[in-house]
């Protein structure tokens, strides 16, 4: 039986008096790509800011490993050496500073010397464009390119969850599809387990291992994403994907 990298169980949180997340069950197994799909408003990136204490939660457990994480900050997380990564969407990067300095920016309170140079060396073998321009400024790359820095930077700490959310976000549909697939390949390159949420809902769930689909902050279906795949009234509400006439 797979054995859940992360587990939350009966999740409330919001934002002072607001409540978004209703009471979610979730978990990520190792090695394992998990897409979160919903509508728009239906909590996804209020759940996985929850996840990581950067959300109130109301009630409920978050566990890392073994390892509860129900009430810790986001710099609690990282003291406490526990193995994640997080992407948000969109402002995720330092526009004035250089790749190298993004990248340094990653390893929060990681030591420099010897593990630095042998992780950013890593770090260019999976991103060799970065490498190429190492010392040039975030604000002079492109929307793919910054998506590509983000990423890496989430990497430096070699975690073992990394947690995205919608890094397809703006991004023309080939670029878009080419983060999508990168995704994929760090999944399977780097053995990590990886929470995904897409507003590409359809090609993120045909790329992933399961999926949820949440709605007004609760889970409305969850499973196998090849399952879900099929499932009529979740093809046409939340997949985009129309009956033939």
């Amino acid at each position: 039986m797979d054995k859940p990298v992360l587990r939350a169980h009966n999740v409330v949180s919001g934002y002072g008096k607001l409540q978004v997340i209703n009471g979610v069950d979730l978990h990520v197994n190792e090695k394992e790509l998990l897409t979160i799909i919903g509508p728009n408003g239906s909590g996804k990136t209020t759940l996985i800011r929850t996840l990581i204490g950067l959300v109130e939660m109301f009630e409920g457990q978050v566990f890392i490993r073994e390892k509860e994480v129900s009430h810790m900050r986001p710099h609690e997380i990282i003291k406490a050496g526990i193995p994640l990564g997080y992407v948000p969407q969109l402002a995720n990067v330092f526009p004035s500073l250089t790749i190298e300095e993004n990248l340094k920016m990653g390893l929060f309170v990681k030591k420099w010397d010897e593990y630095y140079l042998k992780r950013i060396e890593e770090i260019f073998n999976l991103f060799p464009i970065l490498g190429e321009r190492i010392s040039q400024r975030a604000s002079l790359l492109s929307g793919g390119e910054r998506q590509m820095l983000a990423l890496a930077r989430a990497l430096m700490p070699n975690p073992e969850i990394l947690i995205l959310d919608e890094p397809t976000a703006a991004l023309a549909p080939n670029l878009a599809e080419d983060m999508l697939q990168q995704v994929v390949t760090l999944k399977k390159t780097l053995g990590i387990s990886i929470i995904l949420v897409e507003q590409r809902a359809k090609r993120s769930m045909e790329l992933s291992d399961r999926g949820i689909v949440l709605v007004t902050g609760r889970v409305a279906a969850e499973g196998p994403s090849n399952e879900l795949l099929q499932e009529d009234t979740i093809r046409k509400l939340y997949l985009g994907v129309r009956e033939k006439s």
